[in-house]
């Protein structure tokens, strides 16, 4: 038998990783375009960012920048229909497009052998697309329809219904993206057209470029977006929402075994300085699986699968909120007890709460951006938010520096317990009498 023991290796701390810093040039039209170039990765990933926020949409109508998005890729001048498609298909493309509330996306993935014919269709998608009277009003009843499955589903009505009850009524982020029932049964195909007309162009757009390029991409960029204008493209507005007075909401699910819940309030944005502390602080208590608030309400008491704090930055502000699904008849005491857990004065975080959470955020980091398309898709969120483009390295940098005090602070900043709004989506014929005793004085709707 072999007794030679040899000694461990040493091992080295590992190196301090940083992200892909992109190429930035500005087209003859004054776009902008944001190149990585990613050595190996021969997925190519396209985006184009335009800064159409959804308080460019007429409130009567809103809906009809989602609806406009949606239609983008079925069919264009040069590739009317289904051709566009097999058109996609044929380059081994894939195309999405996605409204949100600070702007569009536009995406296309392929392999770096078709990139040129595939950046083509993204151009041609964005800039002169269809817009056909029977693609416009078949997305707006597919746009009914998943809105009637939202309603159906008591956590989306729960997350629905808390963004109401959070953000003042004038604010465009206290409703859905997508718009709801009564405004998008408003849209027709003219409204989709002339949304295309006044907001989709050249100014305040960026195109962003991840991965292996067979050629300097910035000539084909030129030629198939250089020439794009726009004299109609209204001035873009970005409001910053403002919060509405805190409230509870029980949503009526009769005969409903189980109980949704959101607690929260208004949060912050990744520009505040405090966002990489606060993302400590709250991973601590409920982002993680044995953060505070699943290790006690899941594991020690059972009264849920699974219950954790989100964050839901925006452009300018944001929210943050527990969510989780809890039994009718436990839903009281594990709500008292969510909030007991919230409250860090007599617990302040601990310093290894801290370093498993900054091990955590330093770590996914590496393999979030180890794809061209995850590149691309951060690099293009950054855009979106208008977020410096060394953004990540200034967030990592500020994970890695945050103490536990410092952590406890920013969460307490944000988390004011005195200005927490809830949501129930439940049985309210159970639920309205024990949260009555609890102290909520909760408005009950259908």
């Amino acid at each position: 038998m072999n007794t030679d023991v040899r000694p461990r290796p040493a091992l080295q701390p590992p190196a301090e990783w940083t992200y892909p810093a992109p190429r930035e040039a500005f087209l003859s039209n004054g776009m902008r375009v944001l190149v990585h170039e990613l050595p190996g990765q021969q997925v190519i990933s396209a985006t184009l960012v335009l800064d159409v926020p959804l308080t460019m949409e007429d409130r009567a109508k809103e809906g009809v920048a989602t609806i406009c998005a949606r239609v983008l890729d079925e069919g264009t001048r040069n590739h009317p229909g289904e051709r566009f498609a097999e058109v996609l298909e044929l380059e081994g493309a894939s195309f999405d497009a996605n409204q949100a509330y600070a702007g569009l996306q536009a995406m296309i993935d392929v392999p770096a052998t078709r990139f040129e014919p595939a950046l083509a269709l993204l151009a041609e998608a964005v800039r002169h697309p269809e817009l056909q009277d029977s693609d416009c009003s078949r997305h707006v009843a597919l746009r009914l329809a998943s809105l009637e499955q939202q309603r159906a589903n008591s956590a989306q009505w729960a997350s629905w219904a808390f963004r109401a009850a959070v953000f003042d009524e004038d604010s465009r982020v206290q409703r859905l993206p997508g718009g709801e029932p009564d405004k998008v049964t408003a849209v027709v195909p003219e409204d989709v057209r002339a949304f295309h007309r006044r907001h989709y162009g050249p100014a305040g757009a960026t195109l962003v470029l991840a991965g292996e390029f067979p050629t300097d991409p910035l000539p084909l960029a030129e030629k198939l977006f250089g020439d794009w204008t726009n004299p109609d493209q209204e001035p873009v507005t970005h409001l910053s929402p403002r919060p509405a007075t805190p409230s509870a909401v029980l949503l009526h699910r009769p005969g409903a075994v189980q109980a949704d819940l959101r607690l929260g309030g208004i949060g912050i944005d990744r520009h505040d300085p405090r966002w990489p502390a606060f993302q400590i602080g709250s991973y601590a208590v409920g982002g993680a699986f044995l953060s505070r608030l699943n290790k006690v309400l899941r594991e020690e008491r059972g009264y849920t699968y699974g219950v954790g704090l989100q964050a839901a930055p925006l452009r300018s502000r944001g929210s943050f909120a527990v969510a989780g699904s809890f039994r009718t008849e436990v839903l009281v005491p594990a709500l008292e007890e969510a909030r007991e857990l919230l409250d860090l004065s007599n617990a302040p975080l601990t310093e290894a709460e801290i370093v498993d959470a900054t091990n955590y955020f330093s770590g996914v980091s590496t393999l979030r951006y180890a794809t061209a398309g995850g590149i691309g898709d951060q690099t293009a969120s950054i855009a979106l938010q208008g977020l410096p483009l060394d953004f990540i390295d200034r967030y990592l940098a500020g994970i890695r520096a945050t103490t536990p005090e410092a952590a406890t602070t920013a969460y307490q900043d944000v988390v004011d317990l005195t200005a927490l709004t809830l949501v129930v989506a439940g049985d309210a014929d159970q639920l309205a009498e024990p949260l009555a005793a609890a102290g909520y004085s909760v408005s009950r709707r259908s």
